[in-house]
């Protein structure tokens, strides 16, 4: 079976490589032919996976059987369409797709549904303070389909707000943009699997953030269990199962992100597919759950069997973490030694993402993430040490020798 990978960056890879072990021909369909995925696919696609035509006109040349995507949003749009098109499997319908990667259609359904979310409205390039006058400020500006907080910014008044659109705007397909009401507050993601509609919870994790002001919500880990699960556990998933049945996930990988702060939960956004931070090697070490084999199943079949779901005793008792570490400003001369620290009893996996001679400047989003590390550990004090541990260990040296790896606050 010739299976296509929509994206072939180092959050793919992991899929690209376990396809191959299962025996499928893999297409990797990417911007990038140097990018890690096209090295090991069987073959490679040069396609803008925002784009349907281009992934459609590549999917096509390439006669595929099933296309899947994971770790990023706006590519489970392109997928949804290619499937349509080509009448081959996928979870869920396009129109589904559509809300669940486009803020615009997706915040409204919240509201329908009586789904917690912030007071929000849409603008455009040329708005009056009118049109923001019944929410509070400080707001949080973004663009309605992007990823990877790109383009999101705080904002205390309304000529903040205008300075800022333009930017925000760049990095959208559409011309208006997402304006809500900042939420003080501490973020946990779900991540489930949907059959037939019905919700499975996997993990509940926290999405510790930092923010660099304007710039907010950039993750530099996720931390299991949630210290939130005590209280709001039971909230989450019932929260997430209408979620699932309002937007009509019927089958597939759920993604919820959520805050917690004064005045309980609000949803900020929901994705159909695994998530960013290498849930598809994490959540296997820790719960036995293989979500990418699911992913896989679903690719071929449309639905994927559950039966591993239905004896999981949710919440799995383990504890765990993936650092998602950055660097300070500076040019990179080198990385150092990842296979010193996966060597650590408990460590799943790691990652130096950015070679030497790249740039970095201001912490402002996802894409200025120097690499990851996952690891379990058997205790929250345990898992405390274990960070520490991988923390003296890593090593980003730049051009004057200094280690500008970031301290984990």
């Amino acid at each position: 079976m010739k299976l296509m990978i929509a994206g072939g960056g180092d959050g793919q890879l992991n899929a690209v490589r376990r396809a191959k072990k299962k025996g499928y021909t893999v297409v990797v369909s990417d911007m990038n032919p140097h990018c890690p995925g096209a090295l090991e696919a069987d073959f490679f696609v040069k396609a803008d996976t925002f784009s349907f035509a281009e992934t459609l006109k590549g999917a096509q040349s390439e006669n595929i059987d099933a296309i899947l995507t994971l770790g990023t949003d706006q590519p489970v749009l392109t997928c949804a369409q290619v499937a349509d098109a080509l009448r081959i499997p996928f979870g869920i319908s396009v129109k589904t797709a559509h809300a669940v990667t486009n803020k615009r259609i997706m915040k409204p359904l919240f509201v329908q549904n009586n789904i917690p979310t912030s007071r929000f409205t849409l603008i455009q390039k040329g708005f009056t303070p009118q049109e923001i006058s019944a929410l509070n400020f400080p707001l949080v500006v973004k663009p309605v389909d992007s990823q990877g907080q790109r383009g999101v910014y705080k904002v205390n008044t309304s000529d903040e707000l205008a300075a800022f659109l333009p930017d925000v705007l760049s990095y959208s397909r559409e011309t208006s943009a997402l304006v809500e009401e900042f939420y003080p507050s501490e973020e946990v993601t779900v991540s489930g699997w949907s059959s037939e509609g019905s919700f499975y919870p996997i993990t509940i994790t926290d999405r510790v953030t930092r923010n660099n002001e304007p710039h907010i919500g950039v993750c530099t880990s996720h931390e299991y269990p949630s210290r939130h699960f005590n209280r709001y556990g039971k909230e989450i998933i019932e929260i997430s199962q209408n979620i699932v049945t309002s937007f009509k996930i019927e089958n597939g990988p759920v993604y919820i992100q959520m805050l917690i702060g004064d005045e309980g939960i609000k949803v900020n956004e929901v994705a159909s597919r695994i998530g960013g931070a290498y849930e598809d090697e994490f959540i296997p070490a820790l719960t036995g759950i293989d979500i990418l084999d699911l992913q896989f199943q679903l690719a071929e079949k449309g639905k994927a069997d559950v039966q591993p779901l239905d004896s999981f005793k949710f919440p799995e008792p383990g504890f765990g973490s993936v650092l998602l570490f950055f660097t300070r400003e500076g040019t990179i001369k080198e990385n150092g030694n990842m296979d010193n620290i996966k060597k650590i009893p408990g460590v799943i996996n790691g990652k130096y993402l950015l070679p030497p001679g790249k740039i970095i400047g201001r912490r402002e989003n996802s894409s200025c993430r120097a690499g990851f590390v996952a690891f379990l550990s058997k205790s929250a004090a345990q898992k405390e040490q274990l960070r520490k541990q991988i923390y003296t260990l890593l090593e980003i040296r730049n051009i004057k020798g200094e280690n500008i790896v970031c301290e984990y606050l």
